[in-house]
């Protein structure tokens, strides 16, 4: 599955379960990290779990794509899932602010749910 698709997949699933100020950015060229970097506000603890759940769950069943690896799941209010073309990061509210990734990658180009990507 190419990188664009499995984002505008990401963007719907998260917006299915009420992820909230989902953006994403396009990083490819200015980190080898991943193509993408999505972010995506929970309201809670268990929100934020439910969302990671049903984007991995979704993307293993629907297209049998498997995270590399999924950081901070059940311990953090930062979630961050890592499908190599993509990252996938659910976080707090709270968490977001003080972090502010917006800004690290505010030079890249944006997306949001309404953008058409690719």
């Amino acid at each position: 599955m190419e990188s664009k698709d499995m984002l505008k997949k990401a963007f719907e699933l998260l917006d299915d379960k009420k992820g909230e100020d989902i953006i994403a950015f396009d990083i490819s060229k200015v980190s080898s990290l991943a193509d993408f970097i999505l972010i995506c506000s929970g309201n809670s603890d268990i929100h934020i779990k439910a969302l990671c759940d049903y984007v991995t769950e979704t993307f293993k069943k629907d297209f049998g794509i498997i995270p590399l690896n999924i950081d901070g799941y059940g311990s953090s209010k930062w979630v961050c899932i890592d499908y190599g073309q993509i990252l996938v990061n659910i976080i707090g509210e709270q968490e977001r602010v003080y972090y502010s990734l917006e800004n690290i990658w505010g030079g890249c180009p944006k997306y949001t749910l309404e953008d058409q990507i690719g």
